[in-house]
């Protein structure tokens, strides 16, 4: 017996709960009187749970880069060395034949299985890039980054006070804060380090801001926020008497060939 439109239909419904309750009553027990009726009706509520699942997997994959981005995980590489706890449902596909036609239910099958395998290959490829992007950007700020903040050029010497003491022994807080700051870029969260630097980006123009600015865009490549960090490079790079202009137009380059 081959299924009607009418009948596709009603199952669409009955799969979906939009059938009333008198109907469905109708529609159960005349799965009991006719099996390969009940058996279409279990073909196709396996498919469903198989779509369901994919679309699962997706929202937990956007959920997971999310949190991973916002620093509430572990980075990709310490998530793959750990065995995983979860165990995954997988929905069997049927291989019995269907009231669609003698191959409709075959191709449904391998449609569901191709569709799976995309995915996981699309996940796994997604999770080898981002992993190696990190770890390239990690490699940078590395090779960048220093605690050893380069010292304010000394102040002209006024010569209407030739004769009076020139402290410069005397610490400068915005250099003993930005001190502080740039050191917990390498603890355990870079994240509260790159809001302090972010702070100290708006203070008034002078040496330890400027100096913060180099250090900010080097805490959002560690960060992982690469267009971020080549927009503040590029306008360190452009400002003249910057100290760290050299730099800037370094680091521009060497994430301009890779």
């Amino acid at each position: 017996m081959e299924l009607s439109d009418e009948l596709l239909e009603q199952i669409g419904d009955y799969l979906s709960g939009q059938m009333t309750p008198a109907a469905k009553t109708q529609f159960e027990a005349r799965m009991q009187q006719n099996a390969r009726l009940k058996e279409e009706v279990a073909i196709q509520t396996e498919i469903k749970q198989g779509l369901s699942f994919l679309r699962q997997k997706e929202r937990f994959k956007t959920m997971h880069a999310d949190l991973e981005t916002r620093g509430l995980l572990k980075s990709t590489g310490e998530l793959r060395a750990e065995p995983s706890s979860v165990e995954t449902k997988v929905v069997p596909l049927s291989t019995r034949r269907t009231l669609f036609g003698p191959t409709w239910t075959y191709f449904a099958a391998a449609a569901s299985v191709l569709l799976l395998l995309g995915l996981g290959w699309g996940l796994y490829q997604n999770n080898a890039d981002e992993s190696s992007e990190l770890a390239r950007n990690q490699q940078r700020f590395n090779a960048f980054f220093s605690t050893s903040l380069k010292p304010a050029p000394l102040a002209p010497v006024n010569p209407d006070r030739l004769g009076s003491s020139q402290n410069n022994n005397r610490p400068n807080p915005d250099s003993l804060r930005l001190q502080e700051t740039i050191a917990a870029l390498q603890g355990q969260d870079p994240q509260a380090s790159l809001n302090k630097l972010q702070a100290l980006t708006r203070n008034a123009p002078g040496h330890w801001t400027a100096s913060a600015q180099w250090y900010l865009s080097l805490a959002y490549l560690q960060t992982n926020q690469r267009e971020r960090s080549v927009l503040l490079l590029n306008q360190i790079a452009e400002l003249p008497g910057h100290p760290y202009r050299q730099e800037a137009r370094k680091l521009i380059g060497e994430l301009g060939n890779q």
